[in-house]
């Protein structure tokens, strides 16, 4: 399904002023007493045993259920772009054996699509998929240039894995092909309650458009044109960091980008703390 996320926002930019919880039995032809006195043995080191087993499976319960521990954490992204909406936050808290991307490697095609988009299922199915994501959502609605949006992480965790935590973050520069900004993997394990951690989003390429900046091939109000497209025309076909934007202001006559939609790093600020469970 091919999500426009940003065909009916133009307005509420200009306005803004921006342009923009899942035993073999004994036999008994042998000696009574013998074969008596064999299977009262049997008969309570088996007892025993049960007994053992039935007391480990108990302890066993008590300790999984002693070893977990309430994480939560607050999140506050911040636009800090002039001309560039930000499609709906995807957000994921996860291991280490996730990552949402990875420089110089093809994006995934829930990567793509968000890239292209804005839309986010395929990068929640994909994440959902794998055993090391415990949490992945996304915030609803756009964060326009210059607002702030805040999003609520509650996750359930091994006690003994909680300092292994990793935060993730991606989301569309809704006027360009296929630019991304976000946070990779971010260790927040260790944040102590009440502790915070502050982060600059960089922006990247998925490397899947050309970037041609043509009015047809601009999702966000600067274009209206198509988002997602199945064909991965970029000949890179890899994630790499975004050269940035070149403009009609900058001789590039077939853009429908001015020099409002330009961008520098970072293109957005996120601050992470650490709640009291």
């Amino acid at each position: 399904m091919n999500y426009q996320w940003f065909g009916l926002i133009g307005i509420a930019l200009v306005l803004s002023g921006c342009g923009g919880s899942d035993s073999k039995p004994k036999n008994m032809a042998s000696s009574s007493s013998s074969n008596m006195s064999s299977m009262m043995v049997a008969s309570s080191s088996t007892a025993v045993m049960s007994s053992s087993s039935a007391m480990a499976s108990s302890e066993m319960a008590s300790s999984s259920m002693a070893a977990m521990t309430e994480r939560k954490y607050s999140v506050t992204v911040t636009n800090l772009t002039a001309g560039q909406p930000f499609s709906p936050l995807a957000y994921s808290v996860h291991y280490s054996g996730f990552s949402p991307f990875t420089i110089g490697m093809p994006a995934t095609r829930g990567i793509e699509k968000i890239a292209e988009s804005g839309a986010t299922d395929d990068y929640i199915n994909e994440a959902m998929a794998n055993p090391d994501v415990i949490l992945v959502d996304h915030a609803m609605g756009l964060t326009l240039p210059g607002e702030s949006k805040i999003v609520s992480l509650n996750v359930s965790v091994e006690m003994a894995n909680a300092d292994q935590l990793l935060f993730s973050l991606v989301n569309m520069l809704g006027n360009t092909n296929d630019a991304f900004a976000g946070v990779n993997s971010v260790a927040i394990g260790k944040l102590a309650v009440g502790e915070n951690l502050t982060l600059n989003a960089q922006s990247y390429d998925a490397g899947t458009e050309m970037n041609t900046e043509t009015q047809a091939t601009i999702p966000g109000p600067a274009g209206g044109g198509e988002g997602f497209s199945a064909v991965r025309d970029d000949m890179v076909d890899q994630v790499t960091m975004h050269p940035g934007a070149v403009t009609r202001d900058d001789g590039k006559m077939d853009s429908t980008l001015t020099q409002v939609h330009r961008w520098d790093n970072p293109t957005a600020r996120i601050t992470i703390t650490r709640l009291a469970p």
